[in-house]
């Protein structure tokens, strides 16, 4: 388990163990998705590492080079295209989601409450940096290169509001990842609580056992692996 980062320690200090980039491309090899769906695209490089049709959705992409023609982006907030009464390209049930957007609590909620009601009970989310390794990264304001902002309220969000779901903490790097699964769009405990969740969550440092990341598993190849399959056989049934 990593050492304790704290305020004493280099803010930019950077842990983890698989690289974010590799534990997505596993994800994709394994679990196959018909319709990937990407929250925070910037430069595009986790997206091209879908194999299938995909989504994109970002205020202000900066992808240079073009993308294949099954890869469609957005040029929009999360907020803004999930308002729409039918997302464009949004025609099926997401299978695989990364959310990667805004590094604040109330916007991963609400994109993972959007995500949600598109999904399937076979569906796969992925919520990126949960696991700041030092205080100053896990602030609600930017003061550190390496920033994951609040996102790691999720975890305990989650649990304590939904615990019907299954979690599972990576410890990858830089950020650590959230895999969320046995989700049920019909769920709507989120949406109705999201005021009060927002509300109740006080703008305190992340505690001991996020920088300690003590929750986290190792991102074995094995046990993604088996989720990755127990999924993708419900999605074939």
């Amino acid at each position: 388990m990593p050492a304790f980062a704290d305020a004493s320690d280099d803010p930019e200090i950077l842990r983890g163990g698989r690289d974010y980039r590799e534990v997505l491309a596993f994800v994709h090899e394994h679990l196959d998705p018909p319709l990937y769906l990407e929250i925070g695209v910037r430069l595009g490089g986790s997206l091209r590492l879908a194999r299938r049709r995909a989504i994109g959705i970002d205020p202000a992409p900066e992808i240079a080079d073009p993308l294949p023609a099954r890869i469609q982006v957005h040029a929009a907030t999360s907020d803004a295209y999930f308002a729409a009464a039918s997302p464009p390209g949004l025609d099926a049930p997401v299978d695989l989601a990364f959310i990667d957007g805004m590094h604040l609590f109330e916007y991963a909620l609400r994109d993972f409450i959007h995500v949600e009601r598109h999904a399937a009970p076979w569906s796969l989310v992925l919520v990126d940096d949960i696991l700041p390794a030092h205080p100053r990264q896990g602030a609600r304001e930017r003061t550190t290169r390496a920033w994951m902002g609040d996102v790691w309220r999720i975890v305990d969000c989650l649990r304590t509001h939904r615990p019907d779901l299954e979690l599972l903490v990576l410890d990858t790097c830089p950020g650590g990842m959230l895999v969320v699964s046995g989700l049920d769009p019909a769920n709507t405990v989120l949406s109705e609580r999201h005021d009060e969740i927002v509300a109740a969550a006080a703008d305190a440092p992340p505690p001991r056992s996020v920088l300690e990341r003590a929750d986290a598993v190792e991102a074995t190849d094995e046990r993604l692996a088996a989720l990755c399959a127990r999924l993708r056989a419900q999605r074939a049934a």
